[in-house]
């Protein structure tokens, strides 16, 4: 993730915490989240300061109480509020800070990730997400839910709120959390596009597309094609408490089609292979292998199936029937 958007992710989600503090405090649920988000970074600390004072200026105070008495006349305010989710004392502060500070941000901020690098990102709800590599997500935090679209892999750490359902929408697959720890990658096939769920902790709901609701538990998983859903343990009982393998720079497969380990190596490390032919996309592919070395992967995938692997240049290869 850039600077820049890192910057901005956590301009924004400080302008919500102090919100949140001059409304009239936080749940101990919410003060836990707000120390977590803390942690370690003085340059968080800052900004949160700076919105607190920014929210107490009495020029701020005085613009809030205007656009409140515009809003009451019936006349259209100058903006919609950002964060909807605010207490109503704090709902037009809020909106103001947001005026000032992120004007130009559209409604629901993308968030995208890098080849290379893995950052939890925490929003404003005290949530935390993983990017895997140039995966990207869309959040629309609202009053009432939290919706976000994923495309690629993302690690989701949500914080509890029975009254505001977390749904990540991948593809034609939703899935929906109230508190719990989860993974989703969405990738193409052979067969067509697939969608896995694995859950480390707590309990979500899958919904493909016109299908029925698949309840998924701490240490399952389940891979969604064309509707059809596929229920399965994860491959190591640690995995309930761990984070996601790809979260430190492995690649963890079991019987994953070659056509989306390549998908996946390109997402993740920017690597693109060529496959000379529809059939080896097919093909399946089982163990364990570092992003930090994909060609290594890649000659050892090659190995296990007969297949000749040639370089074509800078991060690119092919891969044929031996």
């Amino acid at each position: 993730m850039s600077t820049e958007r890192s910057h901005r992710t956590d301009d924004r989600a400080a302008a919500l915490w102090a919100d949140a503090r001059l409304a009239g405090g936080l749940a101990p649920s919410q003060q836990a989240a707000l120390e977590a988000w803390l942690s370690g970074r003085p340059d968080r600390q800052a900004l949160l300061e700076r919105h607190e004072r920014l929210l107490a200026d009495p020029a701020m105070l005085l613009a809030a109480k205007r656009v409140s008495r515009q809003g009451e006349a019936g006349r259209p305010a100058r903006r919609a509020p950002l964060f909807p989710w605010v207490t109503a004392s704090g709902l037009v502060a809020a909106s103001l800070a947001c005026l000032v500070l992120v004007d130009s941000m559209p409604r629901g901020e993308r968030i995208r990730g890098e080849q290379g690098r893995v950052e939890a990102i925490t929003l404003g709800d005290g949530s935390t997400v993983r990017l895997n590599g140039t995966s990207e997500v869309r959040a629309d935090l609202r009053r009432r839910a939290r919706a976000l679209h994923l495309k690629g892999e993302g690690f989701f750490e949500v914080a509890a709120d029975k009254n505001r359902p977390f749904t990540v929408d991948a593809g034609d697959v939703r899935v929906t959390a109230v508190g719990t720890r989860f993974n989703v990658e969405q990738h193409d096939t052979p067969d067509g596009p697939l969608v896995e769920v694995a859950v480390l902790e707590g309990v979500v709901e899958v919904v493909p597309k016109k299908g029925s609701v698949t309840r998924v538990k701490a240490g399952e998983r389940v891979r969604v094609l064309k509707g059809a859903v596929q229920h399965a343990v994860l491959d190591r009982a640690e995995d309930e408490t761990a984070l996601p393998a790809w979260t430190q720079g492995w690649l963890e497969l079991d019987e994953a089609s070659m056509l989306s380990v390549i998908d996946d190596l390109n997402r993740a490390t920017g690597v693109k292979v060529e496959l000379t032919s529809r059939a080896m996309g097919q093909a399946l592919v089982s163990g364990r292998f570092a992003y930090g070395q994909p060609e290594n992967a890649l000659a050892a995938i090659a190995r296990l199936h007969g297949y000749k692997l040639t370089r074509q240049g800078p991060d690119r290869y092919v891969m044929s029937e031996g």
